[in-house]
């Protein structure tokens, strides 16, 4: 009898055991249908939220457009006025200080246009480096073909405390 006492009580275990997986895995099904809704809903609310980002862009872009319109208004109205009211020569004055304004172009001064020649310029024109290292008027440059050159047995003279304390400062700033 212990043995069917042992078959009837793994049979009742079995089917408990799988009444239970049975619930639980419905009970699953549930929170995976709330997880998909909540998916569902922050889909939709960040394409809501980059639609109303586009949005904003272009308003923002259309009263930019007008408000450049409106001060090409201003300006045109100014320089009719003015060559209206005012004699030429203070006419031509507004006009030339509002048009490089109202084009985003700034009047090129002759030292701009010498920087630009010589940013065009091929690099076989271009002088050598500059020695703006710290030194005595009487000293050769570090730049200099001679400096700390030995033409006698006597060593260069040491850098001054002032030269130690530059080259210092540039190691660091090079160091950042």
């Amino acid at each position: 009898m212990e043995e069917s006492n042992i078959w009837v009580i793994s049979v009742i275990a079995l089917a408990v055991g799988g009444l239970i997986g049975y619930l639980m895995g419905r009970s699953g099904n549930a929170n995976n249908a709330e997880q998909e809704a909540e998916l569902a809903a922050a889909k939709k609310e960040l394409q809501s939220y980059k639609e109303q980002v586009a949005h904003h862009f272009e308003d923002t872009a259309n009263l930019v457009n007008k408000m450049t319109e409106s001060y090409r208004d201003v300006f045109q109205h100014l320089s009719s006025s003015a060559q209206q009211l005012c004699d030429e020569k203070t006419a031509q004055s507004i006009e030339a200080t509002m048009v490089p304004q109202l084009t985003k172009e700034k009047p090129v001064s002759a030292e701009e246009e010498s920087t630009e020649a010589d940013a065009e310029a091929p690099l076989t024109n271009m002088e050598p480096p500059r020695d703006y290292a710290p030194k005595k008027p009487n000293e050769e440059g570090t730049l200099s073909e001679t400096y700390s050159v030995n033409t006698d047995t006597q060593e260069a003279p040491a850098p001054s405390e002032e030269a130690k304390e530059s080259a210092d400062k540039q190691e660091d700033e090079k160091a950042k």
